[in-house]
């Protein structure tokens, strides 16, 4: 059994975030980083806008492999931990067992399939890796005709990216609105107009039933009785976090891993981070878990630092950005919890601003076309209903999705 002072399950830009900054704040030892993936951590944003239109080929990695030899770590691709043992301080993966001092758990989350028939027709995709969104734009090029099913932002993007590409697209959405999550018909309204503006067709409160075709994909058929003619459909309807192999390991599962603004799982020197953490956030006095780009780079940050005895955790005004057919879209603090809603200009015009009160507090932001200094004000503004002892106000960058 080979021991460790650091073992890091999961190797996505949490895990390459936690290592940089372990070592900054003068953590030391060995490091042992295990993925699941064939490549080195990266970033993921790019996968469903740039990358995939082909405007990019670079692969976008978080570090090159010189960081991670330089920072004494070794990694192990292709590899997924099957089992932990937290009282023996050891886990397992298919073909080795591992101990380690401290465990940061860091394995991100996987897209949600649909189980209807068909779904595992040739043409019927998701994305979530570097590998998805190669499979998906090798898919494109020989496609006329695509399905995207979700009209959250990774199905949004996907969308408004396959468009871009040329393709026939129709958006086919559950729920009443695109973005229906951030909870404003305004905006809803708006992008609908976008896409239809841009080709591409949107069908609202439609339920997918299936896909057909005489071994690949050639349609997709809804609840309703619609039959939608397809070369390529990608689903894009959530994630779940990755927690499988910690069934009976004694950490704390709920919605992800449960654990303290400051990572800490109910398990002593067990960790976790990113998209798969349940964590406590000090500015709503309540349990959150979040999937963007922003929060994995936040997160592992701070989480390198608490591993090394420095950091006071987690500290911010959470944030993330989407970009369809060049309109970003921010949005700060936590939307989900709000019994005010104002709006105020429109995506046309470019600029666009929703502010979520509860109880007259600013708890939340949409934004479009704010600038910096106005984009400041909201999170400073949001931040100021922290209790006291709570946030720091550490207001960091606007963030990208996934």
């Amino acid at each position: 059994m080979k021991k460790h002072e650091l073992v890091i399950a999961g190797g996505g830009l949490t895990a390459a975030r936690a290592i940089k900054s372990y070592r900054e704040a003068g953590g030391e030892g060995r490091i042992t980083l295990l993925s699941k993936e064939s490549v080195l951590p990266y970033h993921r944003p790019a996968l469903s806008k740039g990358y995939l239109r082909g405007e990019t080929t670079a692969a976008p990695f978080a570090e090159d492999e010189a960081f991670y030899r330089d920072h004494d770590v070794e990694v192990l691709l292709e590899t997924s931990v099957t089992a932990v043992d937290t009282v023996a301080r050891r886990l397992a993966t298919a073909d080795a067992i591992w101990g380690y001092d401290r465990l940061l758990i860091a394995t991100g989350a996987s897209p949600r399939r649909l189980r209807v028939p068909g779904a595992e027709l040739e043409g019927v995709l998701g994305l979530r890796t570097l590998a998805d969104s190669d499979t998906i734009r090798s898919a494109a090029e020989a496609s006329e005709r695509a399905v995207v099913v979700g009209g959250g932002f990774i199905g949004m993007e996907v969308a408004a990216s396959l468009r871009q590409l040329g393709l026939e697209v129709t958006l086919i959405h559950l729920g009443s609105g695109l973005f229906d999550q951030l909870a404003s018909s305004e905006l809803s309204e708006q992008l609908a107009a976008l896409y239809l503006e841009h080709g591409v067709e949107v069908l609202l409160e439609q339920e997918v039933a299936g896909f057909g075709g005489g071994g690949v994909l050639e349609h997709v058929e809804t609840r309703s009785g619609l039959c939608v003619e397809a070369d390529l459909a990608v689903v894009g309807v959530g994630v779940v976090p990755n927690v499988d192999f910690l069934a009976d390991s004694g950490v704390e599962l709920d919605n992800g891993v449960v654990v303290s603004e400051r990572f800490e799982t109910n398990v002593r020197d067990v960790y976790a981070a990113g998209d798969v953490a349940n964590f406590f956030d000090p500015l709503y006095l309540r349990r959150r878990r979040i999937e963007h780009w922003s929060n994995a780079d936040y997160q592992g940050t701070q989480a390198g630092k608490v591993l090394a005895g420095h950091g006071d955790g987690y500290d911010t005004v959470s944030s993330f950005f989407t970009e369809v057919f060049g309109l970003t879209v921010k949005v700060f603090g936590d939307v989900s919890r709000f019994d005010e809603l104002t709006t105020d200009g429109s995506l046309a015009s470019g600029s666009f601003l929703a502010e979520y009160g509860d109880e007259g507090r600013l708890v939340g932001a949409l934004a479009v076309g704010q600038g910096d200094e106005a984009e400041a004000r909201l999170k400073e503004r949001i931040a100021a209903l922290a209790p006291a002892g709570g946030l720091h106000r550490e207001l960091v960058g606007g963030g990208r999705s996934n």
